[in-house]
């Protein structure tokens, strides 16, 4: 049973991570709040590609991504000094977000206020409101995942006596329960990927063209079992890198398939790389929601469809326990 409730606070810390970073985020709002302001004037907006970290800054790996970001630089002046500062907003901007709508807010030469850390004046912002939906989709992430911990507590519970009454081999409930759970969650998650996926293939297109393509290298730290530090393990993926254009702002992307940009061995990179040399003219499919978005080629590999003989191998081993 004390197994039972560490999943469940397991679980729990997801939706209380979620939670924190929304009170540290509305504490940095208050601070700024009371910021003073001064005029300004914007002297940059550009989009500007940029290659961070492509699992979000984990120290797991030193593979990057490539993202666009709107780079607004503004200049404001204090007393006698000039500053420049390219924070728009109190928000993250971890990239691929709202790129053209921020460009065309702030375009060159407009007059601007700024609000600045009056004991670092280099730092400052242009907004420092965060958008009302951010707050909402927290709240809603937050609820969401709460309603799956709680139908893991007591859905699952309910299941598995309603199991136990059914089934012939009765002692094989739980085993059972969890065969249904796991086939019901593996299942929705391939469907959901499956979905989006085919949405992809509808995306609108935009002629593009090849900017960059070699393989690279990079490191992937794997730590197994029983060792204190982790093994340096070198991987290949092919660094396709494509520009292209929607409604006047240049993009660019890395992906050739919607589900990634492809990471195997040096051989399968390379021959990838060759499909793709620098110069070729090519159609990229985008998000008309986030014309960042995009991949050469976002149909949905046949592959995929395989995940749904998991669940249906889980169920068969769950229904001959069963029996």
């Amino acid at each position: 049973m004390d197994g039972i409730w560490v999943v469940y606070l397991f679980l729990a810390l997801f939706p209380g991570l979620i939670a924190f970073a929304a009170i540290y985020k509305y504490f940095e709002v208050r601070r700024a709040s009371s910021w003073p302001s001064v005029p300004g004037r914007v002297v940059v907006s550009q989009p500007q590609r940029r290659d961070v970290n492509a699992v979000g800054g984990s120290s797991e790996t030193d593979d990057t991504e490539v993202r666009n970001f709107a780079n607004v630089v503004y200049e404001y002046k204090i007393a006698s000094t000039t500053y420049r500062c390219d924070r728009v907003s109190i928000g993250e901007n971890n990239g691929n977000f709202e790129v053209a709508e921020t460009l065309a807010r702030y375009p060159v030469g407009k007059q601007v206020t700024v609000y600045y850390n009056p004991n670092e004046r280099g730092e400052a912002v242009l907004e420092r409101e965060l958008p009302s939906w951010l707050w909402k989709a927290a709240a809603g992430v937050v609820l969401g995942l709460g309603a799956i911990i709680i139908f893991a507590i007591f859905g699952l519970k309910g299941l598995g006596h309603l199991v136990a009454a059914t089934i012939p081999n009765a002692g094989k409930a739980p085993f059972v329960t969890a065969c249904i759970g796991f086939a019901l969650l593996f299942g929705l998650v391939v469907f959901a990927f499956t979905r989006v996926a085919a949405q992809a293939k509808r995306w609108p297109t935009a002629a593009g063209r090849i900017e960059t393509s070699f393989v690279t290298p990079y490191q992937l730290r794997n730590r197994s079992t029983g060792e204190s530090t982790p093994r340096l393990e070198t991987r290949y993926r092919p660094n396709i890198v494509y520009g292209y254009d929607v409604a006047g702002v240049h993009y660019r992307g890395d992906k050739v398939s919607y589900f990634g940009r492809g990471a195997n061995s040096a051989d399968i990179a390379q021959e990838v790389v060759a499909r793709y040399p620098v110069g070729t003219q090519l159609t990229v499919h985008y998000n008309p929601q986030n014309p960042s978005e995009s991949a050469i080629d976002p149909r949905i590999p046949l592959g995929l469809y395989f995940f749904y003989l998991v669940p249906v191998i889980v169920l068969t081993i769950g229904y001959l326990a069963a029996r």
